[in-house]
Formats: C-alpha cells, structure tokens, sequence
C-alpha cells in the first residue's frame, strides 16, 4: 500500500518540472492527483496541454489524475480547482502550491504589468488555492492527514538583485506558509514550505542561473525529480513538522530558521538619533547568513553597504 494511498492531491503548475516531477512521485505514492496548469509559457503564451500530458502520463502507469487548466491568480479559478478534485475523487487532503512565472528585472527595469504578474501567480495563487482548501476542509470539520506544501525559493529567503518581484512574492509565500501553520491546525493541516534549487524552464530564464546549475553526466543535482521525495514527505503522515521551510538541491536538504533578533539596545529615556547611533556603533553593518545556493551553503553578507562606500569614496554620493 502506498505512502499517500486513497489521498487526494492538487498540483499546481503541475505541467512541467518541478510540478511536474511532484504530481508523478505524488501518484506513485497512491494519491490521485488533480494536475492543474494554465500552459502557458515563460514567456507568456501556451499550448494549453501540458497538465493534460502529465495526467495522461500518470494513468498510463496506472494511477488516477485529471488535468485542470484554470489560473491560479484567478480567484474563482482557484475555486475550481479545489472543486474539481472533491467532484472526481471526493474529497482534498494534499494541496501542492507550485505555479510560477519569471518576470526577472531591476526596480529601474520592471514594468507594472510584470510586477503584477509576479505577485499574482506566485503569492496570490498561492493564497487562493489554499483558501478555496481551507473553505472545503473547514465545512468538513477537522481530520488529520491533511497538507499545504508551498513552493518558495533561496532568493525569497536571501533577495539578490535583479528580482525583486520574484524575491518579494517568495518571501511573502515563507510568510504565509508560517501564517496558514498557525491558522490551519485546528482543522488537522500541516502546512510547510520547499525552496528548491532546480533546473526548471522558469528559472533557466533568469540570467546566469545556467553557470549556478551546470549540467551533469553523471549524478545531476539540478534534476527537479530530486525535490519530488521531499514533497512526497511533507504530504505523508511521516511529517511532523509545521510552518517550517524546507531547502531541496539534489542529496541536500536545509531546514530553514524564520527571523530572529539578532540583538536588542535598550534607553531609559527613551531615544534619540544621536543616542541610537551611539548605541548601534558596534558590530556587523551587514547580515551574515548562512543561505542555501545552488551548489551548497554558502556564508555570505549582504554587500550594500560596501557599494555604498565605494561610490561616497568616489565622490559619486552626497
């Protein structure tokens, strides 16, 4: 008997890589799957018929899913997604929040339009899809074996320039993903997130990202399939965790902290600039991270300050 099996599962984005490589391990492990993807392209067209390939793929090894071509930033598209899983397979216990797009640009080079793209298929898809889950499991009443894995990323944990949308979007998914943990238990739902570093067809259309995940001939840990085990996991009632992000880059898992404080200044008197600039006078300008990259972890600053002193010392600044 399967790890997942009589579960019911959604997919979305679930129509090439990482989604992809998630709805198959999902149904290997006994669910039955609703592949959901609009088919559109990095770009922004589609062919429409990639969630279609993917369920067809899934029965012809013998298991059960069906394909859904609705927009997960459309609200009432969210709904029937959800709504096509409880109509063909009679219930929801597995949402797979994985639907993405790439709009890479600097804040001097991002369009409105781009910026809302980003937003919408990335955090407010996942928002939607979760909260049409939410509704159903909330009329049900509460029932363990229930899961949201969302999908985040390194550069929503540690920003780097160039995406700024693509890092705010992945970084307010961490947020909900820790929101949704606390909101969400009562009915039974864990709710945990991955921030994968994969080859996918949308990262591979962010400069550079083909030097951070060159391709191998022997063990390739760029491979989306090696971030499948993990999902896998975090759906099964193996898990025990909740509200906690996850890393996945082939062998290597990371478990993620949120934000901690990293030291706390105290005034009697209460505050003035001059007393906080005296008390903060001490001590690393930067954040020192330990952030999970392609290729491993890596123990890094962030560099603003360094340019900033570089162009004050050329006379560029004010």
């Amino acid at each position: 008997m399967g790890l997942l099996e009589n579960k019911v599962a959604i997919v979305t984005g679930g129509g090439r890589g990482l989604g992809r490589a998630h709805a198959l391990a999902l149904a290997a492990a006994g669910a039955r799957v609703v592949v959901n993807d609009l088919g559109g392209s990095v770009t922004g067209g589609g062919d429409g018929d990639a969630a279609d390939a993917v369920a067809e793929e899934i029965r012809a090894a013998g298991g059960q899913a069906i394909a859904n071509l609705a927009s997960v930033a459309d609200w009432d598209g969210a709904a029937t997604i959800v709504a096509q899983a409880v109509q063909m397979f009679g219930g929801l216990d597995i949402v797979i929040n994985n639907a993405g797009i790439n709009r890479p640009g600097t804040i001097l080079t991002m369009t409105e339009a781009d910026f809302d793209q980003e937003i919408g298929v990335h955090l407010k898809g996942t928002m939607a899809v979760s909260y049409h889950a939410a509704r159903f499991w909330a009329d049900r009443g509460a029932e363990t074996g229930r899961a949201i894995i969302n999908t985040t990323s390194p550069v929503g944990l540690h920003p780097m320039p160039d995406g700024g949308a693509y890092c705010a979007a992945k970084a307010g998914i961490a947020a909900l993903t820790q929101v949704h943990a606390q909101e969400l238990a009562h009915l039974g739902v864990r709710v945990n997130a991955i921030a994968p570093s994969a080859r996918t067809r949308m990262v591979m259309a962010s400069p550079s990202v083909d030097q951070l995940m060159p391709r191998s001939d022997g063990f390739d840990r760029h491979a989306p399939e090696h971030v499948a085990p993990l999902a896998v996991y975090l759906a099964s009632p193996l898990c025990r965790f909740t509200g906690r992000i996850f890393a996945s880059e082939g062998p290597d898992v990371a478990l993620y902290q949120s934000w901690t404080a990293e030291r706390v200044v105290t005034h009697g008197g209460g505050w003035t600039p001059e007393a906080l600039a005296a008390a903060l006078a001490e001590g690393p300008e930067q954040v020192a991270i330990k952030a999970f990259y392609p290729g491993g972890v890596i123990d890094t600053r962030f560099p603003p300050n360094r340019t900033l002193k570089l162009l004050a010392a050329a006379g560029q600044l004010g």
